[in-house]
């Protein structure tokens, strides 16, 4: 974040990172086995934190593949309804917790360069400096009746708004690998996302080159009019629970053999 030049609370910089460093450090000597859910944090990990390769392990985010699913047509076209957005919109969709790192604010000015059909989706809660921001940036752009805010949204009825979406994006400085993006794809969502790579190449995944806002626009026209399709039946066969309770299951068998006393 500093070398971007992006604002740090003093909170932030003084306790909860430093709290964060050393509890992941005193974490990795004493542990008998570690989980990654991507192979840069595991990389990174070994590079701050000397974490024991021999000990590491990824198991990718997953996704509960019986909530997440697709939604029919008339189900869709109600729950746009209920926003106020079109049935000929084309809707991003950005879902979580909206901080600096996540560049919400470039989402914004990449939604000001796509036409007026292009209406953005954010759900989710913020800090109270970065939602001042965010909406500051709103009415400078005068994109106010582009953009449609959910605030906190319960777990369950998540899967509403990616049911709703043409594309889901996620131009983040970094990340580990969000819930967000596997939940998308679940839905057959394609998502455009920055800041982390899966192991494997899955249809509907778009990595952004930079970040700059018409980049960010370009590629959301381009997918979002590609009539591309995800491969959801590789989620359900790879990231499904199920299938990472059993890779979790592995690591802990292994843990228990190599127990650190």
């Amino acid at each position: 974040m500093e070398k971007e030049g992006k604002y740090i609370t003093h909170h932030s910089r003084f306790i909860q990172w430093p709290m964060s460093a050393l509890s992941d450090k005193w974490a990795v000597k004493c542990a008998s086995a570690c989980i990654f859910v991507s192979q840069t944090t595991l990389e990174e990990a070994k590079k701050y934190y000397g974490t024991n390769p021999e000990r590491s392990f990824v198991v990718e985010t997953g996704v509960n593949t019986d909530l997440f699913v697709r939604a029919s047509q008339p189900e869709r076209d109600r729950s746009r309804k209920d926003l106020n957005l079109d049935v000929y919109d084309k809707v991003i969709l950005n879902l979580g917790y909206m901080v600096e790192r996540k560049n919400i604010h470039l989402l914004l000015d990449a939604l000001a360069l796509l036409p007026v059909s292009y209406k953005l989706l954010l759900v989710g809660s913020s800090d109270a400096s970065y939602q001042q921001k965010i909406e500051e940036k709103i009415n400078r752009l005068d994109i106010l009746d582009r953009v449609v805010r959910v605030g906190y949204t319960p777990y369950p009825l998540n899967p509403i708004a990616y049911q709703i979406s043409d594309v889901f994006v996620l131009p983040s400085s970094w990340e580990g690998l969000p819930k967000a993006v596997m939940q998308a794809l679940s839905c057959g969502v394609p998502a455009i996302v920055s800041g982390f790579k899966l192991q494997d190449e899955i249809q509907g995944v778009y990595y952004l080159e930079n970040l700059d806002p018409q980049t960010i626009a370009n590629t959301i026209k381009s997918v979002a009019e590609s009539g591309v399709s995800v491969d959801v039946q590789k989620i359900f066969l790879r990231y499904s629970w199920d299938i990472r309770v059993k890779e979790i299951e592995k690591v802990y068998d292994f843990a228990k053999k190599h127990y650190l006393v």
